[in-house]
């Protein structure tokens, strides 16, 4: 098990190189369980390389605790399991390609 801390919509991460905004969290059925995705924008605007961006989708795992505490923070945390099986995971990209398509999907790790 891993925890996720939910960030609200519109929330920015700034870093070196660039910075990422979340745009958007959701949940979907698969396999009798509930997924959790984040959907964000990730920008490359401060390297020494150039310019880009691209969409990303982060998908933390299934969700074995729904917001069952606070952080330090205040903000919400959840108990989720990473997708380990990788027939699964290619399963969840296609799946998310079709809502999201051409965006970068990577999965949390345990």
């Amino acid at each position: 098990m891993t925890e996720h801390i939910h960030q609200p919509p519109g929330t920015e991460v700034r870093s070196v190189g660039g910075h990422y905004t979340i745009i958007e969290e959701g949940r979907m059925n698969h396999r009798d369980r509930i997924l959790l995705y984040v959907v964000g924008v990730a920008v490359v605007d401060r390297s020494c390389c150039g310019t880009g961006g691209y969409r990303f989708i982060h998908v933390p795992g299934y969700i074995t605790a729904w917001q069952h505490q606070a952080g330090p923070d205040g903000l919400a945390v959840s108990a989720v399991e990473p997708v380990s099986n990788p027939k699964d995971r290619k399963t969840i990209k296609a799946l998310l390609d079709q809502q999201f398509p051409h965006s970068q999907v990577f999965f949390g790790e345990a």
